[in-house]
């Protein structure tokens, strides 16, 4: 348990201390958005265009792996749904939001860490594998079914045309995508060019943890704390619990790639849940509340998985 707690502390005390910093009025609060912003547009995209610029794409792919993880992720997308829609009696595109915070693993500021300090560094490809398609499905569904269940008149062509452009625009997707054709196409970047990109990504991580723990203090837990419990167990319980079932029992993967699918569903929601409720308006004061729940339940519930994972041999 000391090793777990070792392994998890140091992303967790950043969060913390980005919170606490504010809390105490060391640093003003808008101190956050500065930090945020640079880590959006230029540090974490740095970290995700180098790695899989590096990335050894014949490890990093593993169909089963990537059924496993996603099949929990989407269980818990329409399991929310339906909860908030028939137990909280939430309107249908409430319902959406909440279900996708139960969707949206914080796969990148704290999968990549955590995964990396518990496991090493060979972990990096099949977690990445994960991460290359995770915005990019995770907002297409998401959005989709938003327009659906808004019923506001718009057509599915649409539709489906709002969703690829928000997509598109996202830096973190245009890292990832300019990396995977860089890797490709076999560009080799110049000496220079590469170590500014590392110098970038390296701050990528610590940056984005800090403004995250900074931004917590904006949001209470104030709203249907019932509701933000049970979307915490389904992110933090179901979605890893469902991936480790499927890549351990029935496809039997090997233990690099089930662990790289469980520990990446074990995270909780991160601040995209947020920013997708305050796109359509719907169910902010859930999204806010859930984040601040899960993320503390989380220093337990991942430290449960890490014991179990690391346990395996």
């Amino acid at each position: 348990m000391a090793s777990v707690l070792t392994t998890i502390m140091p992303v967790f005390l950043l969060l913390a201390a980005g919170y606490l910093v504010v809390r105490i009025g060391y640093l003003p609060d808008t101190i956050a958005d500065g930090l945020n912003l640079y880590a959006l547009k230029l540090a974490v995209p740095a970290l995700l265009f180098m790695a899989m610029y590096r990335l050894d794409f014949s490890r990093a792919f593993h169909l089963e792996m990537l059924v496993s993880f996603y099949t929990g992720a989407f269980f818990c997308f329409f399991t929310g749904m339906i909860f908030a829609l028939h137990i909280w009696k939430r309107r249908p595109g409430e319902s959406v939001a909440a279900g996708f915070c139960a969707l949206f693993s914080n796969t990148v500021l704290l999968g990549i860490p955590i995964a990396q300090r518990a496991f090493g560094p060979e972990i990096a490809a099949p977690v990445f594998g994960i991460i290359a398609f995770h915005a990019s499905l995770c907002y297409a569904v998401g959005m989709t079914t938003m327009e659906i269940a808004r019923s506001d008149g718009r057509q599915f062509s649409q539709t489906a045309k709002a969703a690829t452009k928000s997509i598109a625009a996202n830096p973190l997707m245009a890292g990832i995508v300019s990396g995977v054709l860089a890797n490709l196409s076999g560009f080799v970047l110049p000496e220079p060019a590469e170590a500014v990109m590392d110098m970038l990504a390296v701050t990528g991580i610590p940056v984005s943890l800090i403004g995250i723990g900074m931004v917590l203090n904006r949001y209470a837990i104030k709203e249907s704390l019932g509701e933000s419990l049970l979307i915490s167990v389904l992110a933090l319980l179901v979605h890893p619990a469902i991936a480790f079932i499927l890549a351990y029992w029935v496809f039997e993967l090997p233990l690099l790639y089930l662990k790289a699918a469980v520990i990446l569903a074990a995270m909780p929601p991160g601040m995209n849940v947020y920013i997708f409720a305050n796109l359509y308006n719907r169910a902010v004061g859930l999204s806010a509340s859930v984040i601040v729940v899960a993320n503390l339940l989380a220093v337990v519930s991942v430290s449960g998985w890490l014991l179990l994972l690391q346990g395996m041999t």
